[in-house]
């Protein structure tokens, strides 16, 4: 008698556990198309205790005592976990450089009729007819305006790199808000798996959501990132934890001298990123480095500009009577605030086209039109000088494309093998249904058996 139930007991186990399966394949077919959702797999062990309180007979000891779904296993392989946040990392580094790069090539207009370049040639060629007419107040007024006109643009220019450099730096505050956020919605979750763990419950949606978090802030910030035996992430950043089942720490930001954002751990030390990757580090490099280089050019090519401009002026003579040795053409200390000098921008008159001081005497007006081939600026003159910073932008911006394409392309191979090992096929998935029902219809005979045993067994007692 006792071994009719026993087998009753292993055809309930094994209902109980080929239903189990179908709600998991019936949760992976649900979430087929959630993203982040990572394909979970019963996984069938047979029973090799005695059940409790059951008498077991010696003989049928070694058949053995059913099934049970003693875990519902996530598909997924964390060393490729790992290396898809390592590459994305730096895919996202890249992107945000290639974006950061590419304002700065609308900022200078190259090619383009209203680029520093075409400005140059007009600048160059009024001198050049100025010195065919030196007496010519038209020509003259040319000169005072294309004059203006590169100063203008060059200040423009310098300023609207500026202005990119302060919108980089409210982007420092944005991506900082960014990860405080990942850290807080990482907490809650450990906080969840904490609470259903101990109870027995599937905590697998919850570390979906957890790898989900985890990745979107790896792309931002190159964080450690350890599981921990009861499934919860511990997340830490240069040695201290930012996140995990006990305790969070933010990020915080602190104005530096010069206005900018510097990011700080939470009543700690400043966050080093020398060794850093990631959307956050990108942004810094665009505003302290990448963008102040090109400022910094543009430095070097208004001064050199202004001062071989104005050594040459300074060496002629006016259309005054009488006659007045020049001044400088230009002033300013930088890009920034580079101008035609007031006195001149009042009265052309003031401008020193002549070498003699003799009527029709253009000289200084063509010697101040042949600095055009001349090496005043770094070396070059001053039309190579400006090719050459709009040809490294070119070339760097270039750079940060092919990279950024290959992540992309690398990225992309990473997550098709973790879509075939974590990703739910449809087909498959039906296929296990069949599987499992079919394995539900056996036990579900074995119980109708097993009861007409029992019955038959009662009806004989009778």
């Amino acid at each position: 008698m006792r071994t009719i139930f026993l087998g009753l007991e292993i055809a309930r186990k094994a209902l109980q556990a080929h239903q189990a399966a179908m709600n998991v394949t019936s949760h992976n077919i649900a979430n087929a198309n959630t993203p982040g959702y990572t394909r979970q797999v019963p996984h069938l062990s047979q029973e090799t205790v005695p059940l409790s309180g059951l008498f077991v007979p010696p003989h049928l000891k070694n058949v053995g005592l059913g099934t049970d779904v003693d875990e519902i296993r996530r598909m997924r392989d964390k060393f490729l976990d790992l290396q898809i946040r390592q590459e994305s990392r730096t895919g996202a580094y890249w992107n945000t450089i290639d974006k950061g790069l590419e304002q700065v090539e609308v900022v200078f207009g190259e090619p383009g009729e209203s680029g520093l370049s075409q400005i140059f040639d007009r600048f160059w060629n009024t001198w050049q007819e100025l010195a065919k007419s030196p007496e010519s107040q038209a020509s003259r007024v040319l000169v005072v305006e294309t004059g203006n006109l590169l100063a203008q643009a060059l200040s423009h220019t310098y300023t609207q790199l500026e202005t990119q450099r302060s919108e980089l730096n409210e982007e420092v505050a944005i991506k900082v808000q960014e990860v405080n956020d990942f850290i807080q919605q990482i907490y809650d979750l450990n906080q969840q798996i904490v609470r259903v763990a101990p109870a027995g419950g599937n905590i697998n949606d919850y570390k979906d959501q957890l790898d989900v978090l985890v990745e979107n802030l790896s792309k931002v910030l190159s964080v450690q990132v350890q599981e921990n035996q009861n499934g919860t992430y511990t997340i830490a950043l240069q040695g201290r934890i930012l996140a995990n089942d006990r305790e969070r720490s933010f990020l915080s930001l602190s104005l530096n001298a010069s206005g900018m954002y510097e990011v700080f751990l939470e009543n700690g030390p400043q966050v080093d990123f020398t060794y850093q990757n990631g959307e956050l580090k990108a942004i810094l490099d665009l505003r302290d480095v990448i963008v102040p280089k090109y400022q910094e050019a543009l430095d070097t090519l208004a001064m050199g500009l202004r001062d071989a401009v104005n050594t040459v002026h300074r060496m002629g003579f006016t259309l005054e009577e009488p006659p007045q040795r020049g001044g400088d053409f230009f002033i300013g200390d930088g890009a920034k605030d580079l101008a035609v000098t007031p006195e001149i921008l009042e009265n052309p008159a003031k401008i020193a086209a002549s070498l003699s001081g003799a009527p029709g005497d253009g000289g200084n007006a063509l010697a101040i039109a042949q600095l055009r081939g001349r090496p005043v600026v770094g070396g070059s003159t001053p039309d190579d000088f400006y090719r050459g910073i709009v040809s490294r932008l070119g070339v760097e911006r270039g750079e940060a494309q092919r990279i950024a394409k290959n992540q992309e392309l690398l990225v992309q191979q990473l997550e098709n093998r973790r879509e075939s090992i974590s990703g739910v096929s449809l087909d498959e998935e039906m296929t296990n249904l069949i599987r499992y029902q079919y394995a539900y219809q056996a036990a579900s005979l074995l119980v109708r058996t097993i009861d007409e045993m029992l019955d038959t067994l009662v009806n004989r007692v009778k």
